[in-house]
């Protein structure tokens, strides 16, 4: 269908009723969002036949810092999300993001190129690099991408756009026959090996998949998924977001860190990852791990296991609507990565540190009327706080009146992973 027509059926209000199986809330907004990049496509790139698709963020709700050693997560997608406008052409590549402009890359001539890491540029590169890899089929396309997702605050912007260019290659070229695994473990690759970033599955799994999900990444080539039906509204809690990250850091090597002081603990024991350590050994030979790595690894390896531990009590603790429990388990999350994981504090900046302001904080004007966490990576970006609904109002204005408005952001699950709309 041509652009031109579906900013017609877009305008003529045909589409609300597929908007509404996406998204609770602010339909009218949500028009004008795909009418805004429907029209863009076309000033851009011109009245072609087009397609639609639609990829979500993600919330982490439990086991943090454990996919990169093949552990257990709790993760939600999220309504915040990115849409791409896109058509077929011949060779290249050329992705317009948010009003930037992506260098166009020529899908014959794929290549690593390390001064382009971190960079968008490097995650096309490598989704392309990693469908050739495994023989499925690549081409050119022009995407006009917008996202509502905001960029280093844990909420999976690298890798909902990572799935995005993995599903708009098997759309267009692949009739969407590839199984969201080889989706995930291609945007892995592309992060992991492009981007130059030693993240784990997590995040492109819940982007790729949807829903509320217990991940289990002990074979990484084929996470074990299991969707959870749990509505937050039957509690009466909600959760929010909260962007603390009022001043850009770069948290990178805070970060890595990470997984490579797990994996200095996991090598000591001759494993690659601590998932193939037992609990019960690592705390035997506690004293000599903390001797010869250092406590900080040895804390983190702790957390590791614990947090490993919890995800399992999370999930069981929803099945049931033991939310008491969850909560309490969400306390004790929040503890160990203050305490054992210890990323909350950026190593080497006194003077920003937002995500542990944002916390205290939150703790502070909560007290029984809710419960927080770290979201993401931490160091800085996004806190989650589920808040008796009562409360919500109050909340909301008083973080926004400490980070800004708009900082606090009520959060919707999304059922939905990546689709094709149209």
């Amino acid at each position: 269908m041509k652009a031109s027509e579906v900013f017609k059926r877009l305008s003529n209000g045909e589409m609300i009723s597929l908007l509404k199986e996406i998204y609770s809330e602010k339909i009218d907004e949500q028009i004008l969002r795909y009418k805004d990049a429907v029209q863009s496509f076309i000033d851009y790139f011109g009245d072609q036949d087009i397609m639609i698709i639609s990829v979500p963020g993600k919330c982490e709700i439990g086991g943090n810092h454990t996919d990169h050693q093949r552990g257990r997560v709790l993760a939600s997608a999220i309504q915040l999300d990115s849409i791409a406008i896109i058509a077929k052409q011949e060779r290249y590549a050329k992705v317009i993001y948010n009003e930037m402009s992506i260098k166009e890359i020529d899908t014959e001539n794929i290549k690593y190129n390390v001064a382009k890491k971190g960079t968008m540029e490097s995650l096309i590169n490598g989704v392309l690099f990693g469908f050739h890899q495994k023989n499925y089929h690549i081409g050119g396309f022009n995407a006009y991408i917008q996202s509502d997702i905001p960029r280093n605050v844990g909420l999976g912007s690298s890798a909902n756009f990572d799935i995005m260019i993995g599903t708009i290659i098997n759309y267009l070229y692949n009739e969407g026959r590839i199984e969201n695994k080889y989706l995930i473990q291609i945007g892995r690759f592309a992060t992991n090996t492009f981007y130059c970033k030693p993240s784990g599955l997590m995040n492109e799994c819940v982007c790729c998949v949807g829903g509320f999900i217990k991940v289990d990444f002990k074979d990484p080539n084929s996470p074990d998924i299991h969707k959870l039906n749990v509505d937050f509204s039957n509690f009466d809690y909600t959760l929010c977001c909260v962007n603390s990250n009022v001043v850009r850091l770069d948290t990178t090597p805070d970060y890595d860190a990470v997984p490579e002081e797990m994996i200095k603990v996991a090598n000591f024991f001759k494993k690659d990852v601590l998932r193939e350590v037992s609990y019960d050994e690592f705390m035997k030979n506690y004293r000599i791990v903390r001797a010869r790595v250092g406590d900080r690894p040895a804390l983190r390896a702790l957390h590791f296991f614990k947090e490993e531990e919890r995800v399992l009590k999370q999930s069981e603790a929803l099945e049931k609507g033991d939310f008491d429990t969850f909560l309490k388990l969400v306390r004790e999350s929040d503890d160990s990565t203050f305490k054992a994981l210890q990323n909350i504090y950026p190593q080497d900046n006194r003077r920003n540190q937002n995500i542990g302001t944002a916390i205290v904080l939150s703790e502070n004007y909560l007290g029984d009327d809710g419960v927080v966490k770290v979201n993401g990576g931490g160091f800085s970006g996004t806190m989650l706080a589920f808040v008796k609904t009562s409360k919500l109002n109050d909340y909301v204005s008083y973080m926004d009146s400490v980070f800004g408005k708009g900082s606090c952001q009520v959060i919707h699950a999304r059922s939905q992973g990546a689709i094709q709309l149209l």
